[in-house]
């Protein structure tokens, strides 16, 4: 069925006319702007024109969202956020793994994909902490700051769905307890068990033209941010210790100060 229709229908395309704001005074505020670029000497009236299709597109998006809203009750309110952007509905074939086995309901593709991300362990978990050091007194205020502000804001976030955005205004806030909580981290020798924790995202390979190969998909996984900014100090850390100890070879140039 799927051959037949992908051979008799049209096939949709996502473009700007896809949103459900879009309306005839977009359109013909562009064909302006197009218009005034190809004269390529008039930059107010291209800058002007490129301002009134701002003002149109934010409020056709207005009236748009205004209008959906006045019609939801309750929980209903949060399905706005998917309202103005439709997706159009994709039909994935069985995905075939590396043993021949094949996955049909979504419930099963989710299961072969996790097994592929994260392989099971060796169940040798038990292992004996090496005794406390004193790693934990170096991490400073002047050592966690650079570790937060070096990460973009624009990574995605973790399941805990606190981004780099939000931890830079905590650290603003109260520094103090922001850099308290990634010395005890190191200091106890532990990553807590929350940010261990990953959100996958499942993307196709733009290199594979074998979709239903469960190998032709990507999944990205989004850890905590906080958990990012202990690992990074952790590894500012072990790098100061290995050149004050002359540990690397001097052919070591990669991950390294000054090199």
């Amino acid at each position: 069925m799927c051959n037949v229709l992908d051979a008799m229908v049209k096939e949709i395309r996502l473009c700007g006319k896809s949103k459900r704001w879009w309306n005839a005074d977009i359109t013909k505020r562009r064909k302006a702007i197009r218009r005034e670029k190809s004269r390529r000497w008039n930059l107010e009236e291209t800058a002007r024109a490129k301002l009134g299709l701002e003002m149109s597109t934010r409020q056709s998006e207005r009236n748009m969202l205004s209008g959906y809203l006045q019609n939801l009750s309750g929980a209903e309110v949060w399905s706005a956020a998917r309202y103005p952007n439709p997706r159009v509905g994709t039909i994935v074939d069985a995905l075939t793994d590396r043993e021949g086995k094949q996955a049909n309901t979504s419930l099963q593709k989710e299961e072969m994909v996790r097994s592929e991300a994260f392989p099971p362990n060796d169940d040798d978990q038990c292992y004996k902490l090496p005794p406390a050091g004193s790693a934990h007194t170096r991490v400073t205020e002047q050592a966690v700051e650079p570790a937060l502000f070096s990460q973009s804001v624009k990574q995605a976030q973790g399941p805990d769905k606190l981004s780099f955005g939000a931890i830079r205004l905590l650290w603003k806030w109260d520094l103090e307890r922001t850099a308290r909580l990634t010395k005890e981290a190191i200091r106890m020798v532990r990553h807590p068990a929350v940010w261990k924790r990953a959100s996958g995202v499942v993307i196709c390979n733009p290199g594979k033209d074998d979709c239903t190969q469960l190998k032709a998909y990507l999944c990205l996984l989004l850890l905590s941010s906080m958990g990012k900014v202990v690992e990074k100090v952790v590894a500012e850390l072990r790098s100061e210790e290995a050149e004050r100890r002359v540990l690397l070879s001097d052919g070591q140039f990669g991950s390294r100060t000054g090199r």
